[in-house]
């Protein structure tokens, strides 16, 4: 199929969009400093607790640590970071992308192409390469990895980064296929941000190493990798259970109210059809943008809990219906979803 899709968009004015569109160095400071500062502080907090010889509590701030990494990386923080929406100022969105990704094992110049590709090509089949269509396999082992060592993200982040770092382009986070055609000249920089990362993260390692600082070798080296649960809850929330190859992202994406913890964590992309339908609208807008067009919605979870909720009983019924997607009910105020025929 041809790679540009007729998206549904729910109509939005010219003016409210110019003011929902605006962006804050303010605002983005707010959300990114933030999780600077959480990130040092639960790094700071393990050290002295090590130092002190209190084991218990070294322990816990670094599993604290690990839950929180999990939203700096491309569940939240790198994320949203790489639509460049948060700050006004280019550097400055830059300067805190880049070093998200670097603390977090990502592959900047990857993430934001393969990213950009999800958005135009949103669930359908074959084109999406980050969206698992099939019911993913959630078995006992997964969840116990997601409050240990979650080994398949580790594997899908550092195998590429490896092989990105020895000059291979062609080996891909999201699937085996490469992103890139052979001539495409951003493969180059692919590969110049990989050995940026793995040198950068080794002369860390071995600043740790000959300090004797051991409790950030896992805090900033593996950390990531550790008590992945909640950035993996919010990641099931976004497109489990629903329908490929549609081109209306209100059947292909849930949108889940969450509390205000969940939703500073999740940088607000708890509105996810709010984000896919107009991706320039910064993540501090959304909830004010989501009122605006809720109208034209279907009716979301009022918790994180029921919306994972929601993708449990889609998983029990995929058992026994492996053709079956979820398609949510909408106001008599929506416009009707774009379903092709057989969709479910």
């Amino acid at each position: 199929m041809a790679q540009q899709i007729d998206w549904y968009k729910t109509p939005v004015s010219a003016d409210i969009l110019k003011e929902m569109n605006k962006r804050s160095d303010f605002r983005g400071l707010l959300q990114a400093g933030s999780f600077l500062i959480i990130y040092l502080g639960l790094a700071f907090l393990g050290v002295w607790f090590f130092l002190m010889r209190m084991w218990i509590p070294m322990v816990l701030s670094c599993y604290a640590h690990s839950i929180f990494s999990s939203f700096v990386g491309m569940e939240a923080a790198v994320h949203e970071l790489s639509h460049k929406t948060p700050f006004k100022s280019t550097w400055l969105n830059e300067l805190f992308y880049y070093l998200f990704c670097f603390l977090t094992w990502n592959n900047a110049v990857h993430f934001r192409i393969s990213h950009m590709n999800h958005h135009r090509l949103t669930m359908h089949r074959g084109l999406d390469k980050e969206v698992i269509i099939e019911p993913a396999p959630f078995g006992f082992w997964d969840r116990f990895s997601w409050v240990t060592f979650d080994v398949k993200k580790c594997k899908m982040i550092m195998v590429p980064a490896i092989a990105n770092f020895f000059g291979n382009a062609d080996v891909d986070p999201f699937s085996w296929d490469p992103l890139l055609s052979k001539d495409d000249p951003r493969r180059k920089d692919i590969v110049r941000w990989a050995r940026i990362l793995v040198i950068g993260q080794l002369i860390l390692l071995a600043v740790f190493i000959y300090f004797k600082l051991w409790p950030l070798i896992y805090m900033v080296t593996i950390g990531y990798f550790f008590a992945t649960f909640a950035g993996m809850g919010t990641g099931i929330i976004q497109h489990q259970g629903m329908c490929s190859s549609v081109p209306d992202w209100r059947v292909s994406c849930h949108t889940v109210l969450t509390g205000p913890v969940i939703g500073y964590l999740y940088w607000r992309m708890n509105y996810h059809i709010d984000h896919h339908m107009y991706l320039a609208v910064p993540f501090f807008r959304l909830k004010k943008f989501h009122a605006l067009i809720a109208y034209d919605q279907p009716e979301p979870p009022t918790s994180f809990s029921a919306g994972l909720n929601r993708i449990r009983k889609i998983h029990r019924r995929q058992r026994t219906e492996p053709g079956y997607c979820f398609i949510p009910e909408f106001p008599e105020s929506a416009a009707a979803p774009r379903l092709p025929d057989g969709c479910c």
